[in-house]
């Protein structure tokens, strides 16, 4: 949904800082036929997605030169600036927001919705009320607010399935229109990227026990290229990481007087077989299998790892407690913030406490420290009888051997 609100009047866009989406913006309404004049969308801002609040060290603030994705369709929203001022006529103007799938497409009727219904390239973003200025030759600012769903998919929000756009990954361009005096004149448009479908999962995921954790292994698909220095693999460029996830839960309690009492479960998290030697799903029917990693409750409380590089073959899972049973699992997440689906583990991995050679050394009773030799100096003792007896010893059997001589 969008809101205008009308702002401070301005004599113009001075003292308005642009970044470089703006100033594209810019350059594109410099060429464009118009109506207006000072028209720019400036100081575009986003917020309300999930992923500012992602944990793993990722929450912050989100550019609006990063791609949309998937689950910041969820509850974000955009918000733009715009300076506008009608030219060479006071008659009452209908500012109008379209979408298109290029900076021109709005500009021109034959691509418009409805009238290139089935072929349309520029679309009308539903939900959004037009803002009628009645005397344009006054310039002035207004505040226009868009949830990002609109941006991905102007008729129907549904950013799992965008029917009005090229693809699922690629740039749309918001565009201001303005009717009288001409038939819907582009004023401005502004370059919104996005990105909703999903990276390919891992595979091959493997675990091994640690103490307190997991080892954990998988394999991912590179890209290939070859130039004349030979041919090299690496990750897909918006590949962002992985996750390693656990069942039951990391940091879980424990199960108490047969009830299932892990954090999981309390949390109303998928578990499709509760056991009480886990607390939670069953290595044999685990409660990854049923999550949807774009919930973020769900997916924080599986969470084992923070994300790991994009580069990654190999992780460690924390937070869990020895003698447990778990199912680990890896998930990729790109640059838009959108996860593959679950890649879990075929075998359970229990952490198990590792004694090492120190721990077994005192076990024994040994009570030197580690990282020091136990022989030292010590202060010279008297000679004990036993010594003076071997001297002694030693000296007669000399003197009987003299008198041989």
């Amino acid at each position: 949904m969008l809101r205008s609100r009308l702002g401070t009047r301005v004599a113009g866009s001075r003292g308005v800082h642009l970044g470089t989406p703006a100033l594209l913006a810019l350059l594109l309404a410099s060429v464009m036929p118009s109506s207006a004049s000072a028209q720019v969308f400036t100081m575009p801002t986003r917020s309300g997605s999930p992923r500012e609040r992602e944990g793993g060290g990722l929450g912050g603030t989100l550019q609006v030169t990063a791609p949309i994705g998937r689950r910041d369709c969820e509850s974000e929203v955009w918000r733009f600036v715009i300076n506008y001022a009608g030219f060479g006529t006071t008659r009452a103007t209908q500012l109008q927001y379209y979408l298109g799938v290029d900076a021109m497409a709005c500009g021109m009727s034959t691509q418009r919705y409805p009238n290139a219904s089935g072929g349309s390239r520029c679309w009308p973003i539903q939900q959004t009320p037009s803002l009628t200025v009645s005397n344009p030759t006054v310039p002035f600012s207004y505040t226009v607010e868009i949830q990002a769903r609109y941006l991905v998919d102007p008729l129907n929000g549904d950013c799992s399935n965008p029917s009005t756009t090229q693809g699922t990954a690629g740039t749309n361009y918001i565009s201001l229109l303005a009717s009288p005096p001409s038939d819907s004149n582009l004023v401005s448009s502004f370059p919104v990227t996005f990105d909703v479908e999903p990276p390919e999962a891992p595979f091959n995921i493997a675990a091994t026990p640690g103490e307190g954790g997991a080892n954990v292994q998988w394999d991912y698909t590179s890209v290939t290229s070859t130039s004349d220095a030979g041919t090299t693999s690496a990750p897909p460029a918006d590949l962002q990481g992985f996750w390693i996830l656990c069942d039951p839960p990391p940091n879980s309690a424990a199960v108490e007087d047969g009830g299932v009492t892990d954090a999981g479960h309390d949390a109303g998290l998928p578990d499709e077989d509760e056991d009480a030697s886990t607390g939670g799903g069953t290595c044999e029917s685990s409660g990854l299998e049923l999550l949807d990693v774009n919930n973020t409750a769900q997916f924080e409380q599986y969470r084992c790892s923070d994300l790991l590089s994009a580069a990654s073959v190999r992780g460690s899972a924390r937070g869990l407690t020895n003698g447990r049973a778990y199912r680990v699992a890896v998930v990729a997440q790109d640059l838009a913030g959108n996860r593959s689906t679950v890649a879990i583990s075929s075998a359970c991995v229990t952490p198990q406490p590792v004694t090492d050679f120190w721990e077994s050394y005192r076990g024994a009773g040994g009570a030197a420290q580690p990282g020091f030799c136990n022989a030292r100096p010590g202060r010279l003792a008297r000679p004990s009888a036993l010594l003076w007896a071997g001297l002694g010893a030693m000296v007669a059997t000399a003197l009987r051997r003299r008198r041989k001589q």
